[in-house]
C-alpha cells in the first residue's frame, strides 16, 4: 500500500499507534460537522445516534469536553451506555427500551435538541428531525440502519430547521485545506490530552474477516483495528 504524502500525519514516541489509528477519520469527521457544518456552541445541546460505536463515541466526546455542549447518546444496551456516559454524555437514551422522542421532550423540557448527529438514518432519522429544537439542525452522517431516509421537508419549514449532509472524505479532493485542518486540529487536542479514542477491539490480519463479521453484528464499541503488523 502506498500513501500520499498529504495524507500521513506523525505522531510523537509518546502517543500509542492503536490510538493514532483509531482517531482521525472518526474525530474529523465529528469536528468538521460541529465545527464547520453545525457552528456549535456551549448553550446547544446535542443528540448522537449509534453513540458507541467509533464515530458516536468520538461525537460525544468532542461535544461533552471540547466544547462543553449538552450531550445525549442514544444506544442499545446497558454496557454501550456506560461506556457513553463514560465519555461524557450528560444523558443517555436505550433505545431498545425507551422512546426517543418522549425522552428527548422530558430531557430538554419540550423545547427539543439544537443539534443531531445521526448515522443511523431510516427510522431513526425521522424521530430525530421531530425532535429537533426551533431552528435545529440535523447533520445526517450515514445509513446504518440500511435505509435512505426521505425527508419531509413540511417539518423543516414549520421549526425553520435544516438538514446537512456531512461527508468529511469528500473534502480531500474538493477542500483539501479544510480537510487538513481537521486532522491536525484533532492531532492537536489528542496530543493535549483532551480528547480519548476508544479501541473496543484488535485483531491480526489474518483475523480481517472476524473483524468485519464483529462490527456488523453491531458487537462493537469504539474502533476495531486490523493490526497489519501482526500476521497471526
Amino acid at each position: 500500500m502506498i500513501a500520499e504524502d498529504r495524507m500521513c500525519h506523525s505522531i510523537g514516541k509518546e502517543e500509542k499507534l492503536d490510538e493514532g489509528a483509531a482517531i482521525v477519520a472518526s474525530y474529523g469527521t465529528a469536528l468538521l460537522a460541529f465545527e464547520r457544518t453545525a457552528q456549535i456552541k456551549e448553550t446547544d445541546s446535542v443528540l448522537v445516534t449509534a453513540a458507541a460505536g467509533a464515530l458516536g463515541l468520538a461525537a460525544i466526546d468532542l461535544a461533552a469536553n471540547v466544547y462543553k455542549a449538552t450531550a445525549i447518546g442514544a444506544c442499545g444496551g446497558t454496557e454501550k451506555l456506560q461506556i457513553v456516559s463514560k465519555f461524557g454524555a450528560k444523558f443517555t437514551i436505550d433505545y431498545k427500551k425507551e422512546n426517543l422522542r418522549e425522552r428527548i421532550k422530558e430531557i430538554t423540557k419540550g423545547k427539543g435538541i439544537d443539534i443531531v448527529f445521526d448515522s443511523v438514518g431510516g427510522e431513526m432519522f425521522e424521530d430525530c428531525l421531530k425532535c429537533l429544537a426551533y431552528e435545529g439542525k440535523l447533520l445526517t452522517l450515514g445509513y446504518a440502519s440500511g435505509k435512505v431516509p426521505n425527508i419531509p421537508a413540511n417539518v423543516l419549514l414549520l421549526k425553520n430547521a435544516s438538514v446537512h449532509g456531512v461527508y468529511w472524505g469528500s473534502y480531500f479532493e474538493k477542500m483539501p485545506e479544510v480537510f487538513q485542518h481537521s486532522v491536525t486540529t484533532i492531532l492537536k487536542l489528542w496530543k493535549e490530552g483532551k480528547i480519548t479514542p476508544h479501541v473496543g477491539k484488535i485483531f491480526p490480519l489474518s483475523q480481517i474477516n472476524d473483524a468485519l463479521e464483529f462490527v456488523s453484528s453491531r458487537q462493537s464499541m469504539g474502533k476495531v483495528i486490523v493490526d497489519c503488523t501482526k500476521i497471526g
